[in-house]
């Protein structure tokens, strides 16, 4: 039986009001992103130290775009035969000053509605000169038959909460009120995440959004 899935994924997100990033995964495959994008008429740069051969890709404009750009990125590559969701930044999830702990939603109608455990995780993590309102969550995308799975394994240890819309699963938020107590640090509780879905056979992309221990004004 024919395995469900692509054998490249993508995932896209906006880094400013006039470009988004592509990370794919393999990150080898990037090539592949890049000239599956021409066929459509959308040209990324490549990055990274081994850029072309592997990296990641930046989709630019001159002038500002809306999030409907990133869905047509994503569209593009899926019609090609590459896994692609695209996510859009709706609101901050933990209020107050967190603006960079936020709220996605995905953009795009022709994303994979299955895949092969293949998710992008992102950790954000806020952190206060003297500890008390550190926050950090944890943010997971993919198909939706693969998140639907992941939360169930990660609803059993972590505090999830699904971000869904009438075509399934979007995305899984994962709070950590262990290191807003602190009586844990991010890096465990991410690991702790790679030990469940790694267990299961998911595996991906992972990054980590960590601005460092600010400094107390006197």
């Amino acid at each position: 039986m024919a395995e469900l899935g692509f054998s490249t994924y993508v995932f896209i997100e906006r880094i400013a009001a006039n470009a988004a990033a592509l990370h794919p995964f393999p990150e080898h495959n990037v090539a592949l992103v890049r000239d599956a994008l021409a066929d459509a008429g959308f040209e990324i740069t490549l990055l990274g130290p081994n850029a072309p051969k592997v990296g990641e890709g930046v989709y630019f404009q001159p002038e500002p775009f809306g999030d409907e750009v990133i869905g047509l990125l994503a569209d593009a590559l899926t019609l090609r035969g590459i896994g692609a969701y695209g996510y859009a930044l709706v609101d901050s999830s933990l209020g107050g000053e967190l603006a960079d702990i936020a709220l996605f939603m995905r953009v795009g109608d022709v994303f994979p509605r299955h895949g092969r455990r293949i998710l992008m995780t992102r950790m954000y993590i806020h952190r206060t000169p003297t500890g008390a309102g550190n926050k950090a969550v944890t943010w997971a995308f993919g198909s939706p038959a693969d998140l639907e799975e992941a939360n169930q394994l990660l609803s059993e240890k972590f505090d999830t909460e699904p971000v869904s819309d009438p075509r399934g699963m979007a995305a899984i938020e994962i709070r950590h009120p262990e290191f807003a107590a602190g009586t844990a640090e991010p890096m465990i509780l991410l690991d702790d995440i790679f030990q469940v879905l790694g267990a299961a056979g998911f595996e991906g992309i992972t990054m980590c959004n960590d601005p460092g221990n600010p400094r107390a004004r006197g």
